[in-house]
């Protein structure tokens, strides 16, 4: 079957102009598990043709509650592997270039030069987090979709924006190994404890994350409307159709509502003062009072 009779029914929405450039931007989504995986596998039914994907993982059996490719036959399967099979039976004319290893921080940038958007959906928060600095560093716009709990966030990072840092109160500029140790940091941990209320969070299974002895609380449906919509921006990007959703306004999605909020002026102020260590120090022993960390909990919100 050629292009145009998989995709015909896009001309319903696209012109041949737009989905032409559907068919020839080229993507690159580092991390194919719950979020990378449904964004290649969505941005491939609508047309994109050409994808470098970046994972070094196979799939396990706690994958299956919400990874788009794992299933009962792939367990033990690399997930970019899975995936590039899956994006062939969608167009099997594709174009997929796969990372099956490591990526190296030494990597990122020529990684994202190749690229005209990012999604940066590494399993690692920190890695993530250096990949969009890159994008930023580069002039690529940058998709986000992160899904915790039952509640998703997604948001376009543009060159001219606001950074992830910024927008997630989170010390810029810091080099890898000092960010990942402060993401992992229990007391960093217990600043989003609003996710046990907005996030639906068991507050048992809160206690045991903030220690490191448990992942991010994930369910299919939040993983996958967070991925569509991502998609969306992704495809926004691509065609200049529709208005995005860029920083510091992000889609937020829960059970119950779907709307565009703003990630507020607290976070960004936050982001400044904890980039000195002092303040970072004196930011971790005030977390130890509960009121204030219910105070700084709230303005996170």
């Amino acid at each position: 079957m050629r292009y145009d009779e998989l995709f015909t029914r896009n001309y319903g929405i696209f012109s041949r102009e737009e989905q032409k450039r559907i068919k020839n931007a080229k993507v690159t989504i580092i991390g194919c598990g719950g979020i990378g995986g449904a964004v290649a596998t969505i941005l491939a039914r609508s047309g994109v043709s050409n994808l470098a994907l970046v994972d070094p993982d196979t799939y396990g059996s706690e994958n299956m509650n919400r990874q788009i490719t794992c299933f009962t036959d792939t367990i033990g399967i690399n997930k970019v592997e899975a995936t590039r099979e899956a994006i062939f039976k969608i167009n099997p004319e594709a174009k997929v270039t796969v990372h099956k290893k490591s990526l190296k921080l030494v990597e990122i940038e020529e990684l994202v030069k190749s690229a005209d958007i990012v999604v940066p959906a590494a399993d690692e928060w920190a890695l993530s987090l250096m990949i969009f600095r890159a994008a930023k560093k580069l002039n690529k716009p940058a998709v986000m979709g992160y899904p915790t709990g039952a509640l998703g966030r997604v948001c376009t990072f543009t060159p001219d924006g606001p950074s992830l840092e910024e927008c997630f109160g989170l010390p810029s500029e810091l080099p890898y190994e000092e960010l990942k140790e402060v993401i992992d940091a229990p007391e960093h941990r217990r600043m989003v404890q609003y996710y046990v209320a907005e996030a639906t969070w068991r507050k048992e299974w809160m206690d045991r994350w903030v220690e490191g002895k448990l992942p991010l609380p994930q369910i299919c449906t939040i993983v996958w409307t967070t991925a569509c919509l991502a998609s969306l921006e992704v495809l926004k990007l691509i065609t200049g159709k529709w208005k995005l959703v860029a920083a510091p306004r992000h889609w937020y999605i829960t059970p119950t509502t779907t709307c565009i909020k703003k990630f507020g002026l607290f976070r960004r102020l936050l982001s400044r003062l904890v980039r000195r260590e002092r303040l970072r120090r004196q930011l971790t022993r005030l977390t130890q009072w509960k009121w204030f960390l219910r105070l700084l909990t709230w303005r996170l919100r």
